[in-house]
């Protein structure tokens, strides 16, 4: 493919900037549906006129279908759609990038999906999407899956479809913590369980609890039978942060902000703080996974993306035998900032 490639960017550059134009509407509709024409121009920053032409060819081929709620992809849109995300990896010179962000980091494997999750949410989904088609093909029966709380996780979660393996359980990774519940630990794991068609057992504990209350909470037998299994976790699914983004999103006051910022913190992940290089300056409660636990895990899923999650992804992912599943935004960066180290 890398060489037909080659060749259609000499002889016919256009075909290329079309495919990748109707890619994106694609996309755009797949994870906004139903949704109407302007809301696409709206979203890709296009002309409503220039939207309508491509869609007029998109209907006569069968990959939409519009109805009076707005446009939807049909089931062959579907399957063109995951043929053109290879073709696009391809276009974009990312598999070639992947390969040097997997030397580079000292990482097991590196997925990098076309676009900016930063300002194109569908980005996200796709990210979502391709992490959970990498995880499928690791779930063996009894497989216990941990999983952060977090947009980016929850991602992976709404692209989940039902697995045919026998008796796999799905558990939140962290207490919980102050903020959205729809994103919390527990909420993905659910999410996560019964798309596919799992086990889900909830762990309605703080993350920040102390050590003699947990001791004390341990000889619930609901309780204890959940830490049990996060400690037995097989796969292990986490998103992260730079420092900034997770202080504003758990609304630190400042003497704690303050307190980390002298320690160096720089980017965090199931409740732990690191600076930057890598190193573990606080850890935030006592309940969950482990960071030590980690190198044990067969399987871990790092997925986040944007300018923004660059050097925290190189932070705490270097030297790591995860698997990252990032932006191409993202993956550009790290690119720049390893390559000038």
């Amino acid at each position: 493919m890398k060489h037909f490639i080659e060749l259609q960017k000499k002889i016919a550059p256009e075909i290329s900037n079309i495919l990748e134009k109707r890619y994106s509407i694609l996309l755009t509709i797949k994870y906004n549906q139903p949704i109407g024409r302007r809301g696409i121009a709206n979203i890709l920053g296009e002309t409503e006129r220039w939207v309508r032409s491509e869609l007029d060819t998109l209907k006569k081929q069968d990959l939409i279908i519009v109805q009076p709620l707005g446009m939807y992809v049909t089931e062959e849109g579907e399957k063109i759609l995951d043929e053109l995300s290879i073709y696009m990896e391809e276009l974009k010179g990312l598999g070639m990038l992947s390969k040097k962000l997997e030397y580079m980091l000292d990482v097991e494997k590196v997925i990098i999906v076309p676009g900016d999750s930063e300002t194109r949410p569908e980005i996200l989904k796709e990210m979502g999407r391709k992490a959970f088609e990498c995880i499928k093909e690791r779930i063996t029966d009894n497989s216990i899956i941990a999983v952060t709380g977090g947009t980016s996780t929850m991602a992976v979660a709404e692209n989940a479809n039902k697995i045919d393996k026998k008796q796999i359980t799905v558990v939140p990774a962290t207490g919980g913590y102050s903020g959205k519940h729809e994103t919390q630990a527990n909420a993905v794991a659910e999410k996560l369980a019964g798309k596919m068609k799992a086990d889900y057992y909830p762990l309605y504990l703080p993350q920040n609890i102390n050590t003699a209350m947990l001791k004390a909470m341990m000889t619930d037998i609901n309780i204890s039978k959940v830490i049990n299994l996060i400690d037995q976790t097989d796969i292990f699914i986490f998103g992260l942060s730079n420092f900034d983004q997770i202080a504003k999103k758990r609304k630190l006051d400042d003497d704690f902000y303050n307190c980390l910022k002298s320690k160096g913190a720089f980017a965090e992940a199931f409740g732990y703080y690191f600076n930057n290089d890598g190193e573990v300056v606080y850890k935030s409660g006592s309940v969950g996974i482990k960071l030590e636990q980690c190198d044990n895990i067969s399987t871990v899923v790092c997925i986040a993306g944007g300018l923004k999650k660059a050097e925290a992804i190189i932070s705490i992912n270097r030297g790591k035998k995860n698997i990252l599943v990032i932006d191409k935004k993202a993956a550009e960066r790290i690119y720049d900032i390893m390559r000038g180290e």
